[in-house]
C-alpha cells in the first residue's frame, strides 16, 4: 500500500502544475509490493549500476525507513525513487541514501521538485539536517544539490564506494527554508501550499 493516495494538495505534497511544469506526485511507500519494487529497483539500478537498489535492500528501506515515490500524471509507471534512513546517534540527521530519476524524464527539473517536497517531508517530521554523499564529477546532481537547494560541503571521503569512487558528504540545514526558483513556490519550514 502507498500512503498519501488523496490528491497531492490535500496531504501537502506537490499536486500543482504550474506554468510549463509537469503535474508530479509524491507518496511514501509503506508496503512491499512486488510490481512496484521492480519498477522501483530498475530506476535505481538505471542510474546507479550495481551500486542501485535491489530486491534485498529495498524492502528494508520501505520498512525501517523512507521510500519516496515520484509520479508524472498520466504515466502508470513512476518516474523516479528516493531513500531515507536516520544517522544513527544524530536522530534529527537524516541521510538521503538515493534518489534517482528514470532516464528520459531527466533535465526536466523533476528531481529538484522531489527532493524539495521530501525535504519539507523530513522538516515536518522534526529532522533538522539532511546529509547525503555525492561524486565530486556528477555536475548534474551538484547544481540541485548545492546552486539550487543550498547543500553545503562538509566532508570529501576518498574511494568511499572503491577506488576511483570518491564521494563529496554534504549537508542541508532544514531548519532555513528550503528556497526554490522563480516559477516554483517557497516552502517555509512547517509550511506548505
Amino acid at each position: 500500500m502507498i500512503k498519501g493516495l488523496l490528491p497531492a494538495i490535500e496531504r501537502g505534497g506537490v499536486g500543482v502544475q504550474e506554468a510549463g511544469m509537469l503535474f508530479i506526485r509524491i507518496e511514501e511507500v509503506d508496503k512491499v509490493e512486488p510490481d512496484l519494487l521492480q519498477a522501483l529497483i530498475e530506476i535505481d539500478q538505471e542510474a546507479f549500476g550495481k551500486g542501485g537498489m535491489n530486491e534485498w535492500f529495498l524492502p528494508p528501506f520501505i520498512r525501517r525507513g523512507r521510500v519516496y515515490v515520484l509520479w508524472v500524471e498520466g504515466k502508470k509507471q513512476p518516474v523516479g525513487v528516493a531513500e531515507c534512513m536516520i544517522t544513527w546517534g544524530q536522530p534529527q540527521c537524516a541521510y538521503l541514501f538515493g534518489i534517482a530519476i528514470r532516464e528520459g524524464w531527466r533535465g526536466q527539473g523533476l528531481g529538484t521538485r522531489f527532493l524539495r517536497e521530501i525535504c519539507r517531508r523530513l522538516q515536518g517530521m522534526g529532522f533538522l539536517i539532511l546529509d547525503l554523499t555525492v561524486s565530486p564529477d556528477n555536475v548534474p546532481a551538484l547544481r540541485v544539490y548545492r546552486d539550487k537547494l543550498g547543500f553545503k560541503t562538509i566532508a570529501f571521503h576518498r574511494e568511499e564506494y572503491g577506488q576511483g569512487e570518491d564521494r563529496l558528504l554534504m549537508r542541508l540545514d532544514l531548519t532555513q527554508q528550503v528556497s526554490v526558483s522563480g516559477e516554483e513556490r517557497q516552502y517555509q519550514e512547517g509550511g506548505g501550499q
